[in-house]
């Protein structure tokens, strides 16, 4: 999950979160007196080059003297006024496992310099480093404005070396070619920490048995390797918690990582609905629709709600497609045996707790699973072990699914053992088996049809909605499910309409035509719709978060 870069779609609206907008800012002109001035690459790097220790980030005062001299505040201020605040902790401040140990590094240029000094460095002696981003994200560069602005206050000189996305990425970070470098990191559960920090996951040792090898910064320390091992074996999630806060505490206090912000999810709507939270996972504000209320002399107006979403899913069958507008519309229609929650956790929504233990062992092989009583699909007919059996022996057989295919293919098989309960047995240990039951679909669909090819323009399910209509490239409406086992939300319909043009979707909101929609994070549109007699503002951070990494990888 890491390095994504997906944010809600502006194309025309001048936003500083498009990542699409072109890269305009240019290396810095210079001086002979004031390398700032200059702007003469070759002259810098031969200054750079002259400094004797190539490893010099190895110095943890060096480091230490950079995180002190970043004015995070002023970063925060520029993108989002008081709409944000500093991430001081490599998990969002609504996260069970948020530890603010870096809340340390509060903005101190005098600190700095007393770090910078112990190093050998100052104003009168000039430290030469690069930082590099993507050249396409007008926020990076003018974080990267303002990091060099600071930086150089206390006497290191930066040089912004960007570069094309795939550029950047591959050939940079992945190679651990850079020496500062700004990205997003997307944590939400604890045991991704492993790919981002274990001495295992540093970029050469991956292979097609060790794959996600995402410790671009070269970090190798043993004590973290075996507290990491320790957070991947725990179940009992306050144990956990204790290891991830010393993880991120020591990656703290040795200044490899420093969180800048969480990026926000914007959530505009008409005031009169209440109660809208949005799913700091990806953004969806249809995570708590059974808790959405409006007064009651407003309740025949909003029978239906009107949605604008600014990209149509192709399918809404979830094991052939992966994106934000599929999994937002799905969550009304369907449910799985279980759900995970905004801290990676499973909590059961179809099933009971399991009832083996087994799955608490490492070399357990089998699980046994009990269904809920009255669960329904949409026509009312009951929800049984069949169902959940004839999925997954519809995943494993069909070969042309690859979303979890090398897990799926662990289990042996799915033993029936009344109507409620069934029996999973493994080939060997998947650690978070349950993400293999997250969809479940009705047997009698399953019998005559490979699961590829059904689902595509119409979808059954046991949610909150089942689907009415779909006209492509237009709109979707959803009915309310009556035979939906939990609490009935108070629209009856929903109708979520697709345009890819944001600013039309803003303007139709503005004009009463549609109800909610999710919009830029730019700081005037946020505060328009907070000034707003009839709209509101809802806000999440997100678990996608900037930061600036610092490389360790050993220089020649």
């Amino acid at each position: 999950m890491l390095l994504l870069l997906f944010t809600f779609s502006c194309k025309n609206f001048n936003s500083p979160f498009d990542l699409n907008t072109e890269n305009k800012s240019a290396n810095a002109s210079s001086s002979e007196q004031d390398i700032d001035k200059i702007g003469d690459q070759e002259l810098f790097f031969k200054l750079k080059n002259s400094q004797k220790d190539k490893n010099i980030l190895n110095n943890i005062n060096i480091r230490k003297a950079i995180f002190y001299a970043v004015d995070r505040e002023k970063i925060v201020k520029e993108f989002f006024g008081d709409n944000n605040k500093i991430l001081n902790s490599m998990f969002g401040s609504s996260s069970f496992y948020n530890n603010p140990v870096w809340a340390e590094y509060q903005y101190s240029p005098e600190k700095a310099k007393e770090f910078l000094k112990l190093a050998g460095y100052s104003v009168e002696n000039p430290l030469y480093l690069t930082i590099g981003a993507t050249d396409n994200s007008p926020t990076r560069i003018k974080i990267e404005e303002i990091i060099k602005e600071n930086l150089d206050q206390i006497g290191i000189k930066l040089w912004i070396y960007n570069k094309p996305s795939n550029e950047w990425y591959i050939n940079n970070v992945k190679n651990g070619d850079f020496e500062l470098g700004i990205w997003s990191l997307y944590t939400y559960n604890a045991d991704e920490l492993t790919n981002y920090l274990s001495s295992a996951k540093i970029p050469v040792s991956e292979t097609s048995e060790n794959k996600n090898c995402n410790n671009f910064y070269w970090y190798n320390n043993a004590e973290m390797d075996s507290l990491l091992n320790i957070i991947t074996l725990t179940k009992d999630n306050i144990e956990k918690k204790k290891n991830v806060d010393k993880v991120q505490k020591m990656i703290s206090d040795e200044a490899i990582i420093l969180p800048l912000f969480s990026r926000l999810f914007a959530v505009a709507y008409k005031n009169t609905i209440k109660n809208i939270e949005i799913s700091s996972i990806d953004g969806n504000f249809f995570k708590n629709i059974e808790d959405w209320s409006v007064e009651n002399e407003y309740e025949d107006q909003f029978k239906e709600i009107t949605v604008g979403m600014d990209a149509e899913p192709n399918t809404l069958n979830p094991f052939l497609e992966e994106n934000t507008s599929m999994n937002h519309i799905n969550s009304l229609i369907l449910k799985g045996l279980w759900i995970l929650d905004e801290n990676g956790n499973y909590e059961p929504d179809l099933a009971e707790e399991a009832v083996n233990s087994s799955e608490t062992d490492r070399n357990g092989d089998s699980v046994n699973i009990r269904l809920k009583d009255n669960i329904n699909w949409e026509d009312g007919s009951p929800i049984t072990a069949n169902d959940v059996k004839a999925t997954i022996d519809s995943v494993i057989a069909d070969k042309s699914i690859s979303k979890f295919r090398n897990d799926f293919n662990k289990i042996d098989k799915v033993e029936i053992i009344n109507e409620k309960e069934l029996k999973v047995n493994f080939k060997e240990y998947v650690q978070d088996w349950k993400k293999l039951f997250l969809n479940i679909f009705p047997e009698k669909d399953l019998k005559q049809n490979k699961i590829s090819n059904l689902y595509e323009n119409d979808i059954v399910g046991c949610g909150p909605y089942k689907l009415q209509e779909w006209i492509k490239g237009q709109y979707i409406t959803l009915k309310r499910n009556e035979n939906y086992y939990g609490s009935k939300p108070f629209p009856e319909t929903i109708k979520i309409i697709f345009s890819s043009d944001i600013n039309l979707l803003v303007e139709s909101l503005k004009n009463g035509d549609i109800d909610i929609t999710s919009i830029p994070v730019d700081l005037k549109l946020m505060e328009e719709i907070k000034s707003s007699k009839n709209l509101s503002l809802a806000l999440k951070e997100g678990n996608l978060w900037e930061h600036l990494a610092i490389c360790l990888k050993p220089k020649e």
